[in-house]
C-alpha cells in the first residue's frame, strides 16, 4: 500500500492488485483501515482517481 493525499490534504492509502483481466489496478482506500474502496473523498467529497492524488 502506498500513501497519497487529496487536494483537500485528506490522506489515502492506495493498494495495488493484480488481476487477471487488469493488471495493476488500483484500489483506493481510506485512511481509517476501511476494507471497503472509496471513490469521494470522505473530507471534501471530491472523486478520487489515482491520476490526481498527490
Amino acid at each position: 500500500m502506498q500513501e497519497r493525499f487529496c487536494k483537500c490534504g485528506h490522506r489515502l492509502m492506495v493498494q495495488y492488485t493484480l488481476d487477471g483481466f487488469i493488471p495493476w489496478e488500483a484500489v483506493i482506500r481510506d485512511d481509517e483501515g476501511r476494507t471497503s474502496p472509496v471513490k469521494v473523498c470522505p473530507c471534501c467529497g471530491s472523486y478520487l482517481s489515482i491520476h490526481f492524488l498527490r
